[in-house]
């Protein structure tokens, strides 16, 4: 049996049962924005061409078995932008969140689709890619935007004549460095295979970015983005090893609302052997 087509409006969706499914065609849940979740069985040998894309708010993707590219076809999960998790049944935790990271963060489709998914030269290629990615310009994503037909925005902050909008708050930049700097908390907390070369340029791309610094991304993709990503807060501060003084003007930073973020710092403050509290100093 082959899905055709869907005309559900379900979260979830679990077909992990029905062993007669061989195939999901093409297109099937095209822009279907209800789907959250969904478990697919053992049996499926082919996700048809973009048959999950543009599901904006998909977030977890079960398949059964073990981890197999050659299921996949082209765009298969393209602009599933909520996307965190495709998990095969015989794989671990870390390789389902970098399997989905290769998709949604990284655009590095042939990671999804290889025939070595797991195996050590697989990480190898993951690494390869986040590096380019690390290399590359942030400006590179805004004026890419031209490239795919938005004309009508002004790179140099200053709109012009025809019509043409200001991007003064460098808004796409900063999601794309974000992104980065995701990326590179990703690796380190899910770090199998990952060597000491790579794991140093991803260590310094991320003190680069620190709270202090110019373009101080990794600070605020933590300040901002990690609500639920404690264990990123925990590497960050492990990685960057801000000092007593540092981390109170972290805590003053009037962008840091996050009330489990300053408890995490109010406790890092309070842990060095001269501290006082750190309640005292901020007068909280």
């Amino acid at each position: 049996m082959a899905i055709t087509g869907y005309k559900g409006t379900d979260a979830v969706l679990d077909i992990a049962g029905e062993h007669r499914i061989r195939a999901i065609e093409k297109k099937t849940f095209l822009c279907c924005r209800t789907l959250r979740s969904v478990s697919i069985p053992e049996s499926i040998e082919e996700l048809g061409d973009y048959c999950f894309s543009m599901c904006e708010n998909l977030c977890t993707v079960s398949i059964g078995g073990a981890p197999r590219g050659d299921i996949f076809g082209k765009g298969v999960f393209e602009g599933c932008s909520s996307l965190t998790k495709i998990a095969f049944d015989e794989a671990g935790e870390g390789l389902s969140k970098l399997l989905a990271a290769a998709v949604n963060l990284m655009s590095a489709e042939h990671l999804l689709r290889a025939d070595d998914i797991g195996e050590g030269f697989w990480y190898e290629k993951w690494d390869i890619s986040l590096m380019s990615m690390l290399g590359s310009d942030d400006n590179y994503g805004v004026r890419s935007l031209a490239m795919g037909g938005e004309e009508d925005i002004s790179y140099d902050g200053v709109p012009s004549v025809d019509g043409e909008m200001s991007v003064t708050d460098n808004s796409h930049m900063l999601s794309i460095a974000k992104k980065k700097c995701e990326l590179c908390f990703l690796r380190l907390k899910y770090d199998d295979h990952l060597s000491r070369i790579n794991r140093d340029k991803i260590v310094s791309y991320i003190r680069e970015r620190a709270y202090g610094c110019k373009n101080d991304y990794a600070w605020r993709y933590i300040r901002d983005d990690c609500d639920d990503k404690t264990d990123y807060t925990d590497i960050y501060m492990s990685v960057v090893e801000p000092d007593r003084e540092t981390i109170l003007r972290m805590i003053e930073d009037p962008d840091t609302r996050k009330v489990q973020l300053k408890a995490m710092l109010i406790a890092r403050a309070r842990a060095g052997a001269d501290a006082v509290s750190a309640l005292d100093d901020m007068m909280l």
